[in-house]
C-alpha cells in the first residue's frame, strides 16, 4: 500500500523559481482589464496622488504594486517604467520591476533586472538580496554567498541574509550550517515564519522531533496557515510509530486544515490513510476517501485507496468499481491495476 499525499517541502517562492525554469512567459499573458477608475476608490486616490505630484516615483511605485496586486500586469509594468524615466538610478524601482517578474514566474526576467540592479546601485542590500536568492536556484553558490556576505557588512542584524544562506547550505547539501543559519534568522525575527518552516522540514528529513516544535512556532507566527498545519500533521503521521497517539494528533491537525479550507481535499485524503493503515478504521477511512473524492473527482489515490478499505470490509464489487475509475483516470497506475486483478481474480 503506499501512501500519495500533497506535501509542502518548499517555500512558495521556490517553488515559482522552479516551475519558471521550465519556460518563460511575457507579462501579456496574466493581464487583465485595468479597473475602471472610479469603481476603486483606493485606486482612485493613488490616480489623484499622481496627479498632485507627477515627478514623484515612488508614487508610480506604489500604484505599480496595487495593479499587481489586482492581477493587472500591464499597467503596472507602465508605472514601473514612468518610474524608471523619472529617476533610472534608484534600486527600489528595479526591485518592483523585478518583483512583477518574479509573480509571473519570468524568472529570467527578474534575475536580469536584479544583476542591472545591483550593477547601478552596487551597495544596496535589498537589490543583493533578490539577486541572490535567484542565484542560489540556478545553483550560483559563490556569487550568492559573496553577495550576501556583503548585505551583511551593511546590517549584521538583517534576518534575511541569513535565512538565505539557509536556503544556500541546504541546496548545497550542508544540513547543519542550514539549520544554523535559518535559527539565527529566527534569533533576529522571532517571527520569521518561513526560517521556522525551514528547520522544521530539516529536522523532519531526520524524523527529529524538533520538528513539530517548529511546526507549532511556524503555526504561532500564522495561524491561519495550510502550509504550517500540513507540515506538522505530516510529521504527526509519520512518526506515529513512535507514539500512536500522534495519529489522532495528525488528524487534529488536518481537522483545523479544513476549518481554514473547507475543500482541501488532501486533508481527507490523509486522514483516510491514516485510518486505513495504521488504526484499522476501514468504515472512517471509507468515508473519509469518498470526502476526498467528492472535492475532486479527479483524485485517482483516493479511489484506489477507498477500494482497498472496501476490498477489506469484504466489498469487493465496490472496490471494483473504484479500482477501475481510478485507472480510468490514470491508465498506468500499476497499484490500482493489480488491486483490480487481484478482486477479479477472487470472484
Amino acid at each position: 500500500m503506499r501512501h500519495h499525499s500533497l506535501r509542502f517541502l518548499a517555500l512558495a517562492t521556490a517553488a515559482l523559481l522552479m516551475a519558471a525554469s521550465c519556460g518563460e512567459t511575457g507579462h501579456q499573458e496574466a493581464t487583465t482589464a485595468a479597473a475602471t477608475p472610479g469603481t476603486d476608490s483606493t485606486l482612485a486616490a493613488l490616480h489623484a496622488r499622481i496627479s498632485a505630484d507627477p515627478g514623484n516615483f515612488n508614487n508610480y511605485l506604489e500604484r505599480a504594486r496595487y495593479l499587481a496586486g489586482i492581477d493587472n500586469f500591464t499597467d503596472a509594468f507602465r508605472d514601473v517604467e514612468r518610474a524608471l524615466q523619472i529617476d533610472s538610478t534608484q534600486a527600489a524601482i528595479y526591485i518592483v520591476k523585478g518583483e512583477l517578474h518574479w509573480l509571473l514566474q519570468d524568472v529570467r526576467s527578474a534575475y536580469d533586472t536584479y544583476k542591472k540592479c545591483a550593477a547601478i546601485q552596487p551597495d544596496d542590500a535589498a537589490c543583493l538580496l533578490k539577486k541572490s536568492a535567484i542565484d542560489i536556484t540556478l545553483g550560483n553558490y559563490e556569487m550568492a554567498l559573496s553577495q550576501i556576505n556583503h548585505a551583511l557588512r551593511q546590517n549584521e542584524l538583517n534576518p534575511e541574509p541569513y535565512y538565505l544562506k539557509g536556503r544556500l547550505y541546504k541546496e548545497a547539501g550542508d544540513t547543519t550550517l542550514s539549520a544554523s543559519s535559518y535559527q539565527t534568522a529566527i534569533e533576529l525575527d522571532p517571527n520569521y515564519y518561513d526560517a521556522y518552516i525551514e528547520v522544521g522540514l530539516l529536522y523532519h528529513e531526520k524524523k527529529h522531533d524538533l520538528a513539530e516544535e517548529y511546526f507549532t512556532a511556524a503555526i504561532d507566527v500564522k495561524p491561519k496557515s495550510i502550509e504550517a498545519w500540513y507540515n506538522k500533521a505530516m510529521f504527526l503521521q509519520e512518526t506515529g510509530f513512535r507514539d500512536k497517539a500522534r495519529y489522532d494528533e495528525a488528524r487534529e491537525c488536518y481537522r483545523q486544515i479544513l476549518g481554514i479550507d473547507p475543500k482541501f481535499a488532501p486533508a481527507w485524503f490523509n486522514q483516510g490513510y491514516i485510518d486505513l493503515e495504521y488504526q484499522k478504521e476501514y468504515a472512517r477511512a471509507t468515508e473519509a476517501f469518498s470526502r476526498a473524492v467528492e472535492l475532486n473527482p479527479g483524485y485517482y489515490q483516493a479511489y484506489y485507496n477507498r477500494g482497498l478499505a472496501l476490498e477489506i470490509q469484504g466489498k469487493n464489487r465496490e472496490a471494483e468499481a473504484d479500482y477501475r475509475k481510478a485507472l480510468s483516470i490514470q491508465p498506468d497506475y500499476t497499484d490500482a491495476a493489480l488491486a483490480l486483478g487481484r478482486v477479479l481474480g477472487e470472484r
